[in-house]
């Protein structure tokens, strides 16, 4: 099984971060690569970022889907996830709503700890536009983030830690999320620090994107998924313009 791995931002780093994390979850026989989007900005944290990283999502997959049995779109808030589902035939999984499902398996009441307040909004949107906020108990971010992003991991691992705990005593969380592509791999870290279930994106879409896999769903030939008309365009990537201008066939 191949799995295709598009970070919606452009900073190789935390790419490999979150590969690093996707290798650890894989099955054995499982091989997953990961790119880049082809631009965009250094993270994304709002909804302008979001719309870009959509698009940077749809042309990474058009540009190295092929031959990929599933696709993960690393970005906590899922850019471009059901356009990339509108558009191909393979499972798509982003990463956030992956932990959300994953949460709601595993306790009544879930938080989210993130790492900044504009990423607390937009998670807070994207758990109401899934339907996946019946069980959210919170979404808790630092005040601010004084450290790089590619260091943030590390840097602030003591003060979302902090959250996380707050977040079970203040909040009555039953399972937390650790959510954002740079944090990948935290949640394993300091899991056994905290008294309830801890869960990463990463980790879980890679799960849930084998399972999907497995299941083997057929195309839809009916409904809002259903593969759209060919359409002239312009001023896209090659891989593409060429999707999108044969996409029914």
């Amino acid at each position: 099984m191949n799995i295709l791995l598009v970070n919606p931002n452009v900073t190789d780093r935390i790419t490999e971060v979150m590969l690093e994390e996707a290798r650890r979850s894989v099955s054995p026989g499982t091989r997953v690569t990961a790119v880049s989007a082809p631009f965009g900005t250094q993270y994304v944290e709002n909804r302008a970022e979001a719309a870009i990283a959509a698009h940077a999502v749809l042309d990474a997959v058009a540009t190295h889907g092929a031959g990929c049995d599933a696709v993960i779109v690393a970005a906590f808030g899922d850019p471009g996830v059901e356009a990339v589902r509108e558009l191909f035939d393979m499972p798509v999984v982003g990463i956030s709503e992956a932990a959300f499902h994953m949460a709601w398996m595993l306790g009544r009441r879930y938080s989210v700890v993130c790492l900044t307040p504009r990423l607390r909004t937009w998670y807070l949107e994207c758990a109401r536009d899934v339907g996946l906020d019946g069980r959210l108990a919170s979404v808790r971010s630092l005040p601010r983030l004084d450290a790089d992003i590619t260091e943030a991991k590390d840097a602030a691992r003591d003060a979302l830690l902090e959250q996380c705990r707050r977040a079970v005593e203040d909040d009555a969380a039953e399972v937390l999320i650790v959510g954002g592509g740079p944090l990948a791999g935290l949640a394993r870290e300091i899991a056994h620090r905290l008294p309830v279930p801890v869960i990463d994106g990463v980790s879980c879409a890679v799960r849930l994107a084998e399972a999907l896999v497995g299941l083997a769903p057929s195309v839809p030939s009916a409904g809002s998924f259903a593969r759209p008309p060919a359409k002239a365009a312009r001023g896209l990537g090659p891989a593409l313009l060429a999707r999108i201008s044969r996409v029914a066939e």
